[in-house]
């Protein structure tokens, strides 16, 4: 377990390579989250290729920023280009933008690697966490006992305290 400065600062002193990091994001996410309550979708493709060009670039020694090869989950309220954004909402599911949201953009130009889109409430509109149509993720200190995750980014938060971003 380490912070995103950290795991950038041991790919830039080649302790750390992009591709074996994501893979095992990718690899956990999957098996942990077998039935989509924490990631809407994981970008496996996107991501394998982000982080293939982050390994390029720390190689070469030209990455780009801190963060820089570093796996990022993103809540399903910001736009990946060509992926569904639903903001939590089956309203929404099939809302496919042809860009990139300008944070995430600007985190791609950084170097970060994109995983995937993490579940929400719908429309942000609740601070419990709870989403009935896309799925609520289990709190995960105490996953036997359904207890509520918390705030609209629950998927977030749950990938994050999980290890899965």
């Amino acid at each position: 377990d380490m912070t995103a400065l950290a795991l950038g600062r041991a790919f830039e002193e080649g302790k750390a390579d992009p591709r074996e990091v994501a893979e095992d994001f990718l690899e956990r996410a999957a098996l942990n989250d077998p039935d989509k309550r924490i990631y809407v979708r994981l970008l496996e493709r996107r991501a394998r290729a982000e982080a293939e060009a982050a390994a390029g670039r720390a190689e070469r020694g030209l990455r780009r920023h801190a963060l820089d090869g570093v796996p990022l989950s993103w809540k399903d309220l910001f736009d990946v280009a060509n992926e569904a954004t639903a903001g939590g909402s089956l309203a929404l599911k099939t809302r496919i933008p042809a860009h990139d949201a300008e944070v995430l953009a600007r985190a791609t130009r950084a170097g970060a690697v994109c995983l995937g889109k993490t579940t929400m409430t719908e429309f942000a509109f609740s601070g419990l966490g709870i989403n009935p149509k896309f799925g609520t993720p289990a709190n995960p200190h105490d996953s036997k006992i359904e207890r509520v995750p918390g705030g609209s980014s629950a998927g977030a938060g749950v990938s994050v305290a999980s290890g899965l971003a």
